[in-house]
């Protein structure tokens, strides 16, 4: 096994050496660069800082825009359309990038809403089907719709506090009274959509199945994290003093994760299920946010690197797929653990961990989810098991439905995984497998 994993990273390198190994080790020196500025307090200049919250975003944000790069070769066609389709992703790594490290909030939300730019260019760009352009206008309606009151309250709050650091807003609460409250609920709902929120996620199945695999590595893996790091940010400055909405936001990601996951059971498109799975996942998510604990803000930041892991992992294989035999429906991809048993295996281990079954990161953000949901309120406790329960349901149905059954006799001709599928599949497993031993990295 080990032989066969060095031969593939040989390979790797042979076949991608000026685009992987350039990129990677250009991560590995910014990475350390940020490091020691952070070390030495260099970083905290009056517009950009680094915390523990947005360095593991950062981090995240470099590594699926490195996968998304290789797994993106299907897109030489041309050296002219290829060289489009990098400068879109290292247009949305700057845009991350800068967002997840603003410390001040009217950059934070220049960046928030500039990041739509790239993913809309990836749906409309190199979208499959003419409705990507519905798709990508759902997309900007939705996110720019419910952007307004969040400008509003920050163009108020500045005001205010003459200035729009987030150093100004330790004596927010004191200024809103009353209204702080109703002020909060309108400034985290655009961070909701982007979550997103039941009510307002018909956005993301449509922009999933539109986009190309790369465009939904980077929807799922990191710009659904945009609507929880907003939500975090924001948190940090109220103090509990919201309880009013405690309940509100528990209900909303409890039973709108429950509904969600019973639309999952009656999909038939791979990344329509996919898509539906990853709004689930994020109202459990949101229901630990709303338990206002610092059990559930740290086990949220567990849930968001293990959920943008795994849920871009299970696009990528849907792609693998889609390229094979031209279809996404589970109907016509069935039996393919006798066509493509090695990916087989690896639709197997991103579907335990979609089910957050031991192993793998998601286990240790769910159970710190669950733990902060019962803590505010036990009688929550029948609603955890079902959307246990469900979790479970949909992750297996996915496998079952893919996997097993009688192939279509077409299928026999479809080849297995590539050196370049298994090598994008191994790094996503990679950190989350092993970043369960380490999690002590990322408490506070």
């Amino acid at each position: 096994m080990l032989k066969y994993m060095f031969c593939m990273i040989g390979l790797m390198v042979m076949s991608f050496w000026g685009e992987f190994m350039i990129s990677f080790f250009y991560l590995v020196f910014l990475c350390l660069g940020w490091e020691l500025m952070y070390s030495f307090g260099l970083v905290s200049i009056s517009y950009f800082s680094v915390d523990v919250l947005s360095w593991f975003l950062v981090l995240l944000t470099f590594w699926i825009i490195l996968l998304m790069f290789v797994s993106g070769q299907g897109y030489k066609m041309t050296n002219f359309y290829y060289q489009k389709f990098s400068l879109v992703l290292f247009l949305m790594l700057l845009l991350l990038w800068f967002t997840f490290s603003s410390s001040d909030l009217l950059s934070f939300y220049v960046f928030f809403e500039g990041s739509l730019i790239p993913i809309y260019l990836l749906i409309v760009g190199w979208g499959y089907q003419p409705e990507r352009l519905q798709a990508g206008i759902y997309l900007l309606l939705y996110t720019i719709f419910a952007s307004l009151p969040l400008l509003v309250s920050i163009f108020y709050m500045g005001s205010l506090m003459g200035g729009y650091s987030f150093l100004f807003l330790s004596d927010v609460s004191l200024s809103f009274g009353n209204w702080i409250s109703l002020w909060f609920f309108f400034s985290i709902f655009a961070f909701l959509v982007k979550l997103p929120a039941f009510y307002v996620h018909l956005w993301l199945p449509k922009a999933h199945v539109e986009a190309p695999a790369s465009g939904s590595m980077m929807l799922a893996g990191v710009l659904l994290k945009l609507g929880c790091y907003g939500m975090m940010r924001l948190m940090m400055f109220f103090e509990g003093m919201v309880m009013m909405l405690s309940s509100m936001l528990l209900s909303l990601g409890l039973l709108g994760g429950l509904a969600v996951s019973a639309i999952c059971l009656r999909q038939v498109d791979l990344k329509a299920l996919i898509a539906y799975s990853s709004v689930s996942h994020m109202g459990l998510a949101l229901g630990g946010l709303g338990s206002w604990g610092l059990w559930g803000y740290s086990s949220c930041l567990y849930t968001c690197v293990a959920h943008g892991l795994c849920s871009s992992g299970l696009f990528f294989l849907s792609g693998v797929v889609y390229e094979r035999s031209g279809s996404r429906s589970m109907l016509v991809n069935k039996g393919m653990m006798e066509i493509m048993p090695m990916v087989s295996f690896w639709w197997f281990m991103f579907c335990i961990g979609n089910m957050a079954a031991p192993v793998v990161l998601n286990l240790v953000g769910e159970l710190g989810l669950l733990g902060s949901i019962l803590s505010f309120s036990f009688g929550s406790v029948i609603f955890l098991m079902i959307f246990s329960f469900m979790g479970a349901a949909y992750s297996l149905y996915l496998f079952s439905g893919t996997q097993h059954g009688k192939h279509f006799t077409g299928l026999k001709a479809l080849g297995d995984g590539l050196v370049r599928e298994y090598m994008v599949l191994f790094m996503h497993f990679f950190p989350l497998f092993f970043l369960i031993l380490e999690v002590d990295m990322m408490t506070y």
